[in-house]
């Protein structure tokens, strides 16, 4: 597995992942219609934000990617496809988004997290810090807020 920077160009493809791999969860088509916009990742959404890519042979199987807000990074994206889950991708992907978020100066990035994720991002190091209410079609979805520290531990 290789990991390279996204490139504009790469927009439809990273989009289609990030359908993947939230319909995995066995959500409602409806909610992943009304979720389109933020799962569709846009050329000027690559050239504007840190975008890695997780590629076997020449294609992608993954992806993340970080957003500044203010003072806080946050972890937009971190998606892989269903077929490639399981195999250490997802874990990998932070790490080397990780490095980015390192490389510019922060210590910590905020991830709002799919509930059925939480698990993989507790296992990352993270700590809940809070909940956002998501709410598609007032089924009352909580969402977990975590932090994770980016500095070596010492």
């Amino acid at each position: 597995m290789q990991f390279t920077r996204a490139v504009p160009d790469d927009a439809a493809e990273l989009t289609r992942i990030a359908h993947a791999a939230k319909r995995h969860w066995g959500y409602p088509e409806e909610w992943i219609a009304r979720w389109a916009p933020a799962l569709t990742v846009t050329p000027e959404f690559i050239r504007t934000n840190p975008t890695v890519v997780a590629r076997m042979e020449t294609e992608p199987v993954g992806f993340a990617a970080l957003t500044g807000l203010g003072r806080q990074l946050r972890l937009e994206h971190l998606w892989v496809l269903p077929a490639f889950m399981g195999r250490g991708i997802g874990r990998a992907l932070f790490q080397e988004i990780a490095l980015v978020g390192r490389a510019a100066g922060w210590s910590s990035v905020q991830v709002i997290s799919d509930p059925h994720a939480e698990g993989f991002y507790l296992r990352l190091g993270a700590r809940r810090v809070g909940e956002q209410i998501s709410d598609p079609e007032g089924h009352g979805r909580t969402l977990p807020v975590l932090l994770v520290n980016l500095r070596p531990a010492g």
